[in-house]
């Protein structure tokens, strides 16, 4: 049981995390600062296959929809996104900015925009309008963002390291994010299939940045496709690698903090 009385539900924020075949969620209730739940449903198609029927039926199913929330936030695993230098970016133009740089996939999208702190640069993404209908017309109050962007704003605001490597893990692609004295560097995402592809994109990054993979400390977030055996073999090749831990500025439930600490970080980031 999530909810200790009906009104926490209304006074809590539900996260939810839409991944390629999976929708991860956490409620936030903000008068405790705690984290009550963090749970995973496995969906069974690719996010831009559902249809509008596929997202009602998906929400009419799952007992977390039954419940009203202050406000829900969606956070999208998406690989369809482009960074362009705000003093280039025009709203109309987000649409033509993706075709050009991305092989989108077909059906019906949306373009939005979302601003990355401390960056000169706007986030343009595609979405699944199927999605967008199906949460704004069961719910009120429901915003969209990038959850790697979400990550990278957190990043800015509250990392104080004078260097910040970090790999973020979602479904088959990784982020690589590099901050120094406060900037970021580096941001780009890759897909993996095994770990040799993990090892190459995070070496290669480390090189093209100066960076020595037997000194940097480097740290990780996010589920790892066949973990144990990933960073097995990836700690031959990074020395220094650390599990990225979950804020300390925020109470979470006993069965949250019984989850390995990396995980989930992008939903946490969403409750400060």
């Amino acid at each position: 049981m999530i909810f200790t009385n009906p009104s926490q539900s209304r006074e809590s924020t539900l996260i939810l995390e839409w991944g390629k075949h999976s929708l991860s969620f956490s409620v936030f209730h903000a008068l405790d600062n705690r984290v009550l739940s963090t749970e995973v449903i496995e969906l069974h198609m690719d996010l831009f296959d559902f249809t509008r029927q596929d997202f009602d039926k998906l929400i009419k199913e799952n007992e977390i929809f039954a419940f009203s929330f202050q406000k829900i936030i969606c956070l999208l695993d998406i690989n369809y996104v482009s960074l362009v230098p705000r003093t280039f970016f025009e709203e109309a133009k987000i649409e033509t900015y993706l075709k050009f740089n991305l092989n989108l996939p077909s059906g019906n999208l949306l373009y939005k925009s979302q601003s990355i702190l401390s960056t000169d640069y706007e986030a343009l993404y595609a979405l699944p309008k199927n999605l967008v209908d199906a949460m704004e017309s069961n719910f009120m109050n429901v915003s969209f963002n990038i959850s790697n962007i979400a990550l990278l704003n957190y990043f800015a605001k509250f990392t104080q390291l004078d260097k910040f490597f970090e790999i973020h893990f979602n479904d088959d692609f990784l982020s690589i994010f590099y901050y120094k004295e406060n900037k970021l560097l580096f941001y780009n995402t890759f897909k993996y299939i095994s770990a040799e592809d993990i090892i190459y994109h995070i070496l290669n990054v480390m090189n093209e940045l100066g960076l020595d993979n037997e000194r940097e400390l480097v740290y990780f977030s996010g589920q790892i496709m066949h973990e144990t055996e990933n960073m097995e073999l990836l700690k031959e090749y990074v020395k220094y690698l650390q599990a990225m831990e979950r804020s300390n500025k925020i109470n979470y439930s006993s069965n949250v903090e019984a989850m390995p600490s990396h995980y989930f970080v992008q939903h946490y980031a969403n409750c400060l």
